[in-house]
């Protein structure tokens, strides 16, 4: 059976383009020898040209660019890399509505540091009161503000650029997660303006798992302490003290997942040549087809924003009449792989999130799907 995959707001699959350099970089590395000078030089150059393509997919400087594990992993660079004071203020979207990834480590860092959250409180759809944030932007000791860029169960796109500006304004130190945007739409560095943005190859770059990306800008560089050191992220100097190497190496600790690296640049040389304007226009149509049609369904609920402008290409919905786990996994019975996430209040919903290889053929067929399953429940 063929798969309908239409779960790409979770893990996205490779490209043969994408196997094959793993396989290829695998296969160098053992004729050439892992520890040659020949291998040195390629994974050297692999890092270069793996750093370049960020820069052009989003608007940044190539040595803004590190290498880590996950978003997670970026994200608690920031956490634990501030140089905090007891009392200070970290400003949060939703806390416990945003993802694990972007709420657990400043709830972790808040209470190991005895700091205070304040958390912008939300609407249905995820947004907050920008008047909010610039209250708490405006508290003696804020000192950062984070969010998701696009909220991962149902789509929303935050205005990153507004909350940008009322950073700078209030000299406040600003991160993203961008796990649900990059790769999805048009990410401009510059037009935000964040200190800080973490996101994965294995979503809608469609890269491999195990490697993820981390960019701190070149005028907050000095902000972070990264919490770990070794030969690749520092040295001695004269005096015999340690120090941590500049960006990009500071916070690339220990040597990279290679193979990775190497489907990872051939992914973003694959969007990239498609363009990211396609990408964007291509999502947005393929996404509002299934959502006119499952308006069309007798017993389904859309959750999410109706304005396209403001949403990326998930489309999250349920139905009173069958659990949503329960229709994730019937339509998975049948070769439709989408996944269930939480809402407002612990609601269970389903969540498709299509991307630009998935077409009007593959939303029909899994729209007769739905409404078959539904006829006999």
């Amino acid at each position: 059976m063929r798969k309908i995959y239409l779960n790409n707001g979770s893990i996205a699959p490779l490209s043969l383009s994408s196997i094959k350099s793993i396989t290829d970089f695998l296969i160098k590395y053992s004729e050439q020898g892992p520890d040659s000078d020949d291998l040195s030089q390629y994974m050297k150059k692999l890092i270069e040209e793996t750093r370049l393509r960020i820069k052009h997919l989003i608007n940044c400087n190539s040595i803004e660019v590190s290498f880590t594990q996950s978003t997670t992993q970026g994200l608690n660079l920031v956490a634990n890399g501030i140089d905090w004071k007891k009392g200070d203020i970290i400003i949060l979207r939703g806390g416990k509505h945003e993802h694990y990834a972007n709420y657990f480590p400043w709830l972790y860092i808040a209470k190991r540091k005895k700091l205070k959250i304040k958390v912008l409180k939300i609407d249905q759809n995820g947004f907050f009161d920008i008047d909010e944030l610039e209250k708490f932007a405006k508290l003696k000791r804020s000192k950062l503000v984070v969010l998701s860029h696009v909220l991962y169960n149902n789509g929303s796109i935050m205005p990153v650029e507004e909350v940008g500006k009322i950073a700078r304004e209030n000299n406040l130190l600003y991160c993203i997660d961008s796990a649900q945007s990059v790769g999805s739409l048009n990410v401009d560095i510059k037009r935000i303006g964040c200190d800080f943005m973490a996101f994965p190859s294995f979503k809608w770059i469609c890269g491999p798992l195990g490697i993820g990306i981390f960019y701190c800008s070149k005028k907050s560089k000095d902000v972070l302490i990264p919490d770990s050191i070794g030969g690749e992220s520092g040295q001695i100097v004269s005096d015999d003290s340690l120090i941590h190497n500049d960006i990009p190496q500071k916070f690339e600790t220990g040597f990279r997942n290679y193979p990775a690296l190497a489907g990872l640049e051939s992914s973003l040389r694959y969007i990239l040549r498609i363009g990211m304007h396609k990408i964007t226009s291509i999502n947005s149509k393929t996404s509002s087809i299934l959502r006119s049609e499952l308006l069309k369904i007798d017993g389904i609920d859309i959750h999410g924003i109706n304005d396209k402008k403001m949403r990326n290409s998930i489309v999250s919905f349920s139905s009173p009449k069958i659990k949503s786990n329960l229709l994730k996994v019937k339509l998975e019975t049948e070769g439709i792989i989408v996944a269930e996430r939480d809402l407002l209040n612990g609601k269970k919903i389903v969540r498709a999130s299509p991307h630009f290889f998935n077409n009007e053929e593959e939303i029909m067929k899994t729209i007769r799907v739905i409404k078959y399953i539904l006829g006999h429940v």
